[in-house]
């Protein structure tokens, strides 16, 4: 009988420095790759990306831009973190850098597509510098472009 490894809910950062809000987090991971996703009860608290580790953002990213886009809900306080946990720069953190090199390694094409619609349509009210939104934009659209099927 073969196991899966299982899947890292938090990243190595909150693990090893735990606090409740990180705790918060790992229920509310486990409950949403138990099939449970909520884009309401992760709005409400969206701090919680901060503490997800890669694995979980590559599944659950796109659930959270698709309804977000479906919502037109980019206004919501969590587009902040949407756009933190796919800058390839970490805002100069060296966790959040790693963090993105695996969801990069992680995300197929069309996860690098709805990364770039959410960056598409941030632009319209940029919720950070238009520069960065572009720099991003470019890193995702390289990944998406390497991604893409053969045609």
């Amino acid at each position: 009988m073969t196991s899966k490894r299982p899947v890292e809910l938090l990243i190595g950062y909150a693990r090893e420095n735990p606090t409740l809000d990180a705790a918060k987090a790992r229920a509310m991971f486990e409950k949403f790759m138990a099939g449970g996703f909520s884009y309401d009860e992760i709005s409400n608290r969206p701090d919680c990306p901060a503490y997800a580790s890669a694995e979980v953002l590559a599944i659950i990213l796109p659930l959270m831009i698709d309804e977000m886009l479906a919502r037109e809900d980019t206004g919501n306080f969590l587009i902040y973190p949407m756009i933190a946990a796919v800058d390839p720069s970490g805002e100069g953190r060296a966790w959040m850098a790693e963090r993105a090199e695996e969801l990069a390694q992680l995300v197929d094409h069309e996860g690098a597509e709805k990364i770039l619609r959410l960056l598409t349509v941030a632009r319209a009210d940029p919720p950070v510098p238009i520069e960065r939104l572009d720099r991003i934009g470019a890193f995702w659209k390289g990944k998406a472009e390497a991604s893409a099927p053969p045609s």
